[in-house]
Protein backbone atom coordinates (compact mmCIF):
# COMPACT_ATOMS: atom_id res chain seq x y z
CA UNK A 1 0.00 0.00 0.00
CA UNK A 2 1.25 3.53 -0.75
CA UNK A 3 2.55 5.52 2.20
CA UNK A 4 0.18 8.34 3.21
CA UNK A 5 2.11 11.61 2.75
CA UNK A 6 0.93 14.36 5.10
CA UNK A 7 -0.06 14.04 8.74
CA UNK A 8 -3.50 15.59 8.11
CA UNK A 9 -4.08 13.19 5.23
CA UNK A 10 -2.96 10.25 7.39
CA UNK A 11 -5.25 11.33 10.24
CA UNK A 12 -8.22 11.53 7.87
CA UNK A 13 -7.41 8.11 6.41
CA UNK A 14 -7.11 6.66 9.95
CA UNK A 15 -10.52 8.06 10.91
CA UNK A 16 -12.06 6.74 7.68
CA UNK A 17 -10.63 3.26 8.32
CA UNK A 18 -11.98 3.24 11.88
CA UNK A 19 -15.39 4.44 10.73
CA UNK A 20 -15.59 1.47 8.34
CA UNK A 21 -14.01 -1.05 10.69
CA UNK A 22 -14.03 0.21 14.30
CA UNK A 23 -12.49 -3.01 15.64
CA UNK A 24 -9.27 -2.64 13.66
CA UNK A 25 -6.20 -3.10 15.83
CA UNK A 26 -3.23 -0.76 15.83
CA UNK A 27 -1.35 -3.47 13.93
CA UNK A 28 -4.08 -3.58 11.26
CA UNK A 29 -4.02 0.21 10.93
CA UNK A 30 -0.21 0.28 10.78
CA UNK A 31 -0.28 -2.17 7.88
CA UNK A 32 -3.10 -0.40 6.03
CA UNK A 33 -1.50 3.05 6.40
CA UNK A 34 2.03 1.71 5.79
CA UNK A 35 3.39 3.48 8.87
CA UNK A 36 4.97 2.26 12.09
CA UNK A 37 2.97 0.97 15.02
CA UNK A 38 4.19 3.85 17.19
CA UNK A 39 2.98 6.37 14.56
CA UNK A 40 -0.51 4.83 14.62
CA UNK A 41 -0.59 4.91 18.44
CA UNK A 42 0.53 8.55 18.51
CA UNK A 43 -2.01 9.53 15.83
CA UNK A 44 -4.77 7.73 17.72
CA UNK A 45 -3.88 9.59 20.94
CA UNK A 46 -3.72 12.96 19.12
CA UNK A 47 -7.14 12.31 17.58
CA UNK A 48 -8.63 11.15 20.90
CA UNK A 49 -9.40 7.67 19.55
CA UNK A 50 -9.33 5.01 22.28
CA UNK A 51 -7.58 1.66 21.83
CA UNK A 52 -9.51 -1.24 20.29
CA UNK A 53 -10.56 -2.78 23.65
CA UNK A 54 -12.14 0.48 24.77
CA UNK A 55 -13.84 0.97 21.38
CA UNK A 56 -15.23 -2.58 21.58
CA UNK A 57 -16.46 -2.07 25.15
CA UNK A 58 -18.19 1.18 24.22
CA UNK A 59 -19.80 -0.41 21.14
CA UNK A 60 -20.97 -3.37 23.25
CA UNK A 61 -22.58 -1.10 25.86
CA UNK A 62 -24.48 0.81 23.19
CA UNK A 63 -25.60 -2.40 21.46
CA UNK A 64 -26.73 -4.10 24.67
CA UNK A 65 -28.82 -1.06 25.58
CA UNK A 66 -30.92 -1.70 22.43
CA UNK A 67 -31.32 -5.44 23.05
CA UNK A 68 -34.95 -6.56 23.59
CA UNK A 69 -35.30 -10.20 22.52
CA UNK A 70 -32.58 -11.61 24.81
CA UNK A 71 -31.01 -10.70 28.12
CA UNK A 72 -27.31 -9.91 27.99
CA UNK A 73 -26.45 -13.09 29.92
CA UNK A 74 -28.41 -15.21 27.40
CA UNK A 75 -26.35 -13.95 24.49
CA UNK A 76 -23.64 -16.22 23.05
CA UNK A 77 -20.49 -14.18 22.56
CA UNK A 78 -20.39 -10.43 22.97
CA UNK A 79 -22.79 -8.12 21.15
CA UNK A 80 -20.80 -5.32 19.51
CA UNK A 81 -23.31 -3.53 17.28
CA UNK A 82 -27.08 -3.59 17.02
CA UNK A 83 -29.38 -1.68 14.74
CA UNK A 84 -32.75 -3.34 15.51
CA UNK A 85 -34.46 -4.98 12.53
CA UNK A 86 -31.49 -4.09 10.30
CA UNK A 87 -28.11 -5.52 11.34
CA UNK A 88 -26.04 -6.73 14.29
CA UNK A 89 -22.44 -7.78 14.95
CA UNK A 90 -21.06 -10.05 17.66
CA UNK A 91 -17.70 -11.44 18.71
CA UNK A 92 -16.88 -14.84 20.17
CA UNK A 93 -13.38 -15.75 21.33
CA UNK A 94 -12.90 -19.51 20.88
CA UNK A 95 -11.64 -20.99 24.14
CA UNK A 96 -10.14 -24.41 24.86
CA UNK A 97 -13.40 -25.51 26.53
CA UNK A 98 -15.13 -25.18 23.11
CA UNK A 99 -12.78 -27.60 21.33
CA UNK A 100 -13.28 -31.24 20.39
CA UNK A 101 -11.33 -33.44 22.77
CA UNK A 102 -7.61 -33.71 21.90
CA UNK A 103 -7.85 -31.14 19.08
CA UNK A 104 -7.77 -27.38 18.64
CA UNK A 105 -10.93 -27.42 16.46
CA UNK A 106 -14.07 -25.76 17.85
CA UNK A 107 -17.34 -27.69 18.07
CA UNK A 108 -19.78 -26.56 15.39
CA UNK A 109 -22.59 -25.94 17.88
CA UNK A 110 -20.71 -22.96 19.38
CA UNK A 111 -20.52 -21.35 15.95
CA UNK A 112 -24.21 -22.05 15.36
CA UNK A 113 -25.16 -20.76 18.83
CA UNK A 114 -23.40 -17.45 18.20
CA UNK A 115 -25.19 -17.05 14.85
CA UNK A 116 -28.59 -18.12 16.20
CA UNK A 117 -28.33 -15.74 19.18
CA UNK A 118 -27.42 -12.91 16.82
CA UNK A 119 -30.38 -13.71 14.54
CA UNK A 120 -32.69 -13.50 17.56
CA UNK A 121 -31.03 -10.36 18.95
CA UNK A 122 -31.38 -8.37 15.73
CA UNK A 123 -35.20 -8.65 15.87
CA UNK A 124 -36.81 -5.89 17.89
CA UNK A 125 -39.42 -7.85 19.84
CA UNK A 126 -39.83 -9.16 23.36
CA UNK A 127 -40.01 -12.84 22.43
CA UNK A 128 -38.28 -14.31 19.36
CA UNK A 129 -37.50 -17.88 18.30
CA UNK A 130 -35.72 -19.39 15.31
CA UNK A 131 -38.37 -21.08 13.17
CA UNK A 132 -35.91 -22.60 10.71
CA UNK A 133 -32.30 -22.36 9.66
CA UNK A 134 -30.19 -23.38 6.70
CA UNK A 135 -26.50 -23.31 7.55
CA UNK A 136 -23.18 -24.11 5.91
CA UNK A 137 -19.82 -24.47 7.62
CA UNK A 138 -17.08 -23.42 5.22
CA UNK A 139 -13.94 -23.65 7.38
CA UNK A 140 -13.23 -24.86 10.91
CA UNK A 141 -12.57 -22.48 13.81
CA UNK A 142 -9.67 -23.10 16.20
CA UNK A 143 -8.83 -22.30 19.80
CA UNK A 144 -7.91 -18.64 20.08
CA UNK A 145 -9.84 -17.56 16.97
CA UNK A 146 -11.92 -14.40 17.16
CA UNK A 147 -15.23 -15.16 15.44
CA UNK A 148 -16.99 -12.06 14.12
CA UNK A 149 -20.61 -12.73 13.15
CA UNK A 150 -22.65 -10.23 11.17
CA UNK A 151 -26.43 -10.48 10.86
CA UNK A 152 -28.48 -8.65 8.25
CA UNK A 153 -32.27 -8.58 8.17
CA UNK A 154 -33.82 -9.08 4.75
CA UNK A 155 -37.54 -9.40 4.19
CA UNK A 156 -39.76 -9.17 7.24
CA UNK A 157 -43.52 -9.12 7.56
CA UNK A 158 -46.22 -10.43 9.84
CA UNK A 159 -43.74 -11.26 12.60
CA UNK A 160 -41.37 -13.30 10.41
CA UNK A 161 -37.85 -12.14 9.62
CA UNK A 162 -35.38 -13.58 7.13
CA UNK A 163 -31.91 -13.02 8.52
CA UNK A 164 -28.56 -13.90 6.99
CA UNK A 165 -25.62 -14.41 9.35
CA UNK A 166 -22.03 -14.65 8.19
CA UNK A 167 -19.18 -15.51 10.54
CA UNK A 168 -15.55 -14.76 9.74
CA UNK A 169 -12.16 -15.30 11.32
CA UNK A 170 -9.48 -12.83 10.23
CA UNK A 171 -11.61 -11.85 7.25
CA UNK A 172 -12.15 -15.45 6.06
CA UNK A 173 -15.75 -16.60 6.03
CA UNK A 174 -16.17 -19.79 8.06
CA UNK A 175 -19.97 -19.99 8.42
CA UNK A 176 -23.06 -18.82 6.54
CA UNK A 177 -26.59 -19.17 7.85
CA UNK A 178 -30.07 -18.18 6.72
CA UNK A 179 -32.50 -17.98 9.61
CA UNK A 180 -36.21 -17.40 9.74
CA UNK A 181 -36.91 -15.79 13.10
CA UNK A 182 -40.44 -15.47 14.40
CA UNK A 183 -41.52 -12.75 16.80
CA UNK A 184 -44.36 -13.78 19.10
CA UNK A 185 -46.74 -11.95 21.39
CA UNK A 186 -46.69 -14.03 24.61
CA UNK A 187 -50.20 -12.81 25.53
CA UNK A 188 -51.55 -14.27 22.30
CA UNK A 189 -50.07 -17.75 22.67
CA UNK A 190 -52.43 -20.63 23.40
CA UNK A 191 -51.96 -24.36 23.59
CA UNK A 192 -54.52 -26.91 22.38
CA UNK A 193 -56.88 -26.30 25.32
CA UNK A 194 -57.18 -22.63 24.39
CA UNK A 195 -55.68 -21.40 27.67
CA UNK A 196 -53.03 -18.71 27.61
CA UNK A 197 -49.54 -20.07 28.22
Amino acid sequence: MTRVSSRAERHQKLLDLLRRSPLSTDEDLSELLNVSLSTVRLDRILLGVPEVRERARSMAEQAVSRLRSLRENEFIGRLLELEPNRFAVSELIAGAEMAFRHTDLIWDHYIYAQASALAIAVVEANWVIVGSARVRYRLPAKIGDRLIATARVGVHKMGKYIISVRTAVEGKEIFVGRFIAVAHDPQGLHHDGGETL
